[in-house]
């Protein structure tokens, strides 16, 4: 199997997209439940106005172009993730069609503080637990590329062509 271990801000949401905070629909969460059959109630609005408003569509196409063209699926590895809502990062994904590529979420390991380290030791968690033939990281931390260096594309403010392609050619060898 072949992963994508999947980050949000600054690889599919940029930096400074805050429309989430100023864009309000008060039917927007009904809407995409009845839309996608799924009860977004239970999530933050703030979460779920973000995907629909602040995550670029052009880097998400980047991502599904990724994981189409190696037949990959997403490890999501990014504070966006919920210890007590497991399906959350699945139903949000669900938004822009991702959900089908979706494979797990990261372990939540709370007793590293330095998130450099957390991630790094998540992701190789999950390296040793499921049956990963390859793996990109596709991250914004430049400091993963200390632990993952052969397999790691690091991002500036979101997936950009040359960064879809680096995640192509990993994936491929």
């Amino acid at each position: 199997m072949k992963i994508v271990f999947l980050d949000i801000d600054g690889v599919i949401q940029p930096y400074e997209s805050e429309f989430r905070f100023y864009e309000k629909d008060n039917k927007l969460i009904d809407k995409l439940s009845e839309q996608f059959n799924t009860d977004y109630k239970q999530y933050s609005y703030f979460d779920i106005n973000a995907v629909y408003n602040d995550w670029d569509e052009q880097a998400v196409d980047r991502v599904k172009y990724v994981l189409e063209q190696t037949n990959s699926k997403i490890i999501v590895s990014s504070d966006w993730r919920s210890n007590k809502q497991p399906n959350k990062m699945r139903d949000l994904l669900k938004i822009h069609g991702l959900d089908k590529y979706y494979f797990a979420d990261n372990i939540i390991m709370k007793d590293i503080v330095n998130p450099y380290i957390r991630k790094s030791e998540e992701i190789t968690h999950s390296l040793n637990k499921y049956d990963i033939d390859n793996f990109v990281v596709l991250d914004d931390l430049k400091q993963l590329e200390n632990y993952f260096a052969d397999n790691c594309v690091i991002t500036t403010n979101i997936i950009s062509n040359n960064d879809m392609k680096q995640c192509i050619r990993i994936l491929k060898r």
